[in-house]
C-alpha cells in the first residue's frame, strides 16, 4: 500500500501535463503605419534641435561631454490645497470629532426620532383639559347638591362619581 500511494500521486500530477495542448504562438500580425501627425511632435523643431546638437558637438569636440536640452511647452495644473475647506467657521480636517457627531454615529436612527411626537403630545394636552374640566363640573354639581340639602331641599344626588 505504501509503494501504491506515490504512484497514484506521480500519476495525477502527470494528468493536467499530458492534457495540455501544444499550440503553436499565433503569427503576429504586421503593425499599422504610425501617423506621425497626429502624435502631437514637430519634426521641424526635432531637426533644429539635433542640427543645434551637431554644431555644438563639432565646436566642443569632447565625446564625453553630453548636453541635454529639454524644452516643455504646456500649462501647470493648477494646485489647490485648501480647496473646499472652511478654515473660519468648520472643523478642521483630521481632527477628533465633536460629541454631537459621535452621538449621532452611536445612536441607531430610530432612536434618533423625537420621544413623543408633537400630535401625540396635543392630543395628551386635549385630553388632560377635558378631565379636568369634567372633573371641575362634576365639584360644583357636588357643591350645589350639598348646598341644596343643607337648606333642606329634597333632591336626587349627583350622577357624576370623582
Amino acid at each position: 500500500m505504501r509503494g501504491f500511494a506515490p504512484v497514484i500521486l506521480i500519476l495525477c500530477l502527470a494528468v493536467p501535463c499530458v492534457a495540455q495542448e501544444s499550440r503553436p504562438a499565433p503569427a503576429a500580425a504586421p503593425d499599422p503605419p504610425i501617423d506621425v501627425t497626429k502624435l502631437g511632435v514637430s519634426l521641424k523643431r526635432i531637426q533644429r534641435g539635433l542640427f543645434i546638437a551637431e554644431s555644438r558637438e563639432k565646436q566642443g569636440g569632447d565625446a564625453m561631454h553630453l548636453e541635454f536640452n529639454v524644452q516643455v511647452y504646456g500649462r501647470s495644473p493648477k494646485i489647490e490645497v485648501l480647496k473646499g475647506i472652511d478654515l473660519v467657521n468648520g472643523a478642521v480636517p483630521g481632527t477628533a470629532p465633536s460629541h454631537q457627531q459621535v452621538i449621532e454615529y452611536l445612536t441607531p436612527q430610530i432612536y434618533r426620532t423625537p420621544v413623543m411626537p408633537v400630535s401625540a403630545l396635543a392630543m395628551w394636552a386635549a385630553q388632560h383639559f377635558w378631565e379636568k374640566g369634567k372633573k371641575s363640573q362634576c365639584e360644583e354639581e357636588i357643591a350645589q347638591y350639598r348646598a341644596l340639602v343643607m337648606q333642606g331641599v329634597n333632591v336626587s344626588a349627583p350622577r357624576c362619581t370623582q
